[in-house]
């Protein structure tokens, strides 16, 4: 099985137009072709590789979420109180419960 190759072209008067001539391919290939919109923003790059510009977007991509993850994701106010505040908590429940009538 081979790898899938991704090449820029231009669709005109019936025929698709390749922006570069694939590596490794013989005169009869098999091809998958997908229509974008006009606005879609990819430009080829002249003198790029494909692979390059995708790795550059994948790297811009990942830069992104690092950014995003470092601001967080505001909650609001803690939703836990601190382990101290959970330690007081239980031991005035103990003291209350030890002083309550119904305690043997």
């Amino acid at each position: 099985m081979s790898t899938l190759l991704t090449v820029t072209g231009v669709y005109r008067d019936g025929k698709v137009e390749l922006s570069q001539r694939p590596e490794g391919l013989g005169e009869n290939a098999s091809v998958l072709v997908t229509f974008l919109p006009e606005n879609a923003g990819i430009e080829p790059v002249p003198g790029a590789q494909t692979g390059d510009a995708e790795a550059a977007a994948r790297r811009a991509a990942g830069r992104r979420l690092l950014a995003r993850l470092k601001e967080g994701i505001p909650f609001g106010e803690p939703p836990y109180p601190k382990r101290e505040e959970l330690y007081d908590r239980v031991d005035r429940l103990i003291d209350r419960i030890d002083r309550s009538p119904m305690s043997p």
